[in-house]
């Protein structure tokens, strides 16, 4: 399998992006409410308006923790940053437009309510990309196979599609290591 992930013009961010089969909507929904993110990566207790909530990262074996994540911007259906304290801060995004006309997601999506009824789940397509702001270089060889694991799984549980457990980290992510690490130079 092919990497997703380039360094942006910078060579600070990781960004991986990716084709979903489903609306923006929906995908937002596997980001923001609790029991749906735990399908793919972990729980959340406290209020998101308060600009803070403790994660609980269950997709991976091992003692699960929680952690605090800051909120610093969410826009329903656009855009979502947050940092944790992971081996260092970590400031993420997940942004999400239109797929086949990059316009952002909520925009279209006010454009489609008022022209007709809400997009069709079948037809709609979401450009979701995961940025990883200020991804420390020597971490590339883990940091990456480990989005795109979870960026597998995200897809997976919004389409219906197979959610990759660890039974395949070694042999199918891990593996990209390699190319991870190349995009440092």
């Amino acid at each position: 399998m092919p990497i997703t992930g380039t360094l942006d013009t910078s060579g600070r961010d990781l960004v991986l992006t990716r084709a979903v089969a489903a609306p923006a909507a929906r995908i937002w929904e596997y980001l923001s409410r609790s029991e749906l993110l735990a399908t793919w990566y972990g729980t959340y207790t406290g209020d998101p308006a308060s600009g803070s909530v403790l994660v609980t990262m269950t997709a991976e074996p091992g003692e699960a923790s929680a952690s605090e994540y800051t909120i610093h911007a969410c826009e329903p259906g656009r855009l979502l940053t947050v940092s944790a304290s992971m081996e260092g801060t970590w400031r993420l995004s997940l942004e999400l437009a239109d797929a086949d006309t990059g316009v952002d997601s909520a925009d279209a999506d006010a454009d489609a309510d008022a022209d007709a009824d809400a997009v069709d789940d079948a037809s709609a397509s979401t450009r979701l990309a995961l940025r990883h702001h200020e991804v420390p270089l020597e971490m590339l060889q883990y940091v990456g196979p480990g989005w795109e694991w979870y960026l597998d799984r995200l897809i997976g549980a919004v389409t219906g599609g197979a959610i990759p457990g660890m039974d395949v980290w070694d042999s199918e992510y891990m593996s990209l290591g390699e190319d991870y690490a190349a995009l440092a130079g």
